[in-house]
């Protein structure tokens, strides 16, 4: 596979891609990141399915608050079948660029019934 990367290259003249001048598609399984929708989020009543099947611990409770850490995130989208309520989907972003970890994070208050969101700042 690497073989054929240095050849296209050699041939071509061009051994990176356009990007971020020009998007590059995505194959047709790309996950992205997941992305949760406050107001459907049951989290205030009780719901901890998420949480529970969330490996690297990228979605967890602090306090009043269900924590969305895209830095510790691996988008592997277990939690959008585990989620009952269908509050989390998978997104095709993936510029996750920041200058500061906690824009990372996206934190919804619970049981305000508002499904406001705050960014951790």
């Amino acid at each position: 596979m690497q073989l054929g990367w240095i050849v296209k290259g050699l041939r071509t003249g061009r051994v990176t891609t356009r990007y971020p001048a020009a998007p590059e598609p995505q194959p047709g399984l790309w996950r992205g990141r997941p992305v949760l929708d406050p107001r459907a989020c049951r989290a205030a009543d009780g719901c901890r399915a998420c949480v529970a099947v969330c490996l690297p611990d990228a979605l967890r409770l602090e306090g009043d608050n269900l924590v969305l850490d895209y830095g510790r995130c691996v988008m592997c989208g277990l939690c959008v079948p585990a989620c009952p309520a269908g509050a989390l989907r998978m997104e095709p972003d993936y510029e996750l660029a920041v200058t500061r970890p906690a824009d990372l994070r996206v934190a919804v208050r619970l049981g305000s019934g508002n499904g406001r969101e705050s960014d951790g700042r």
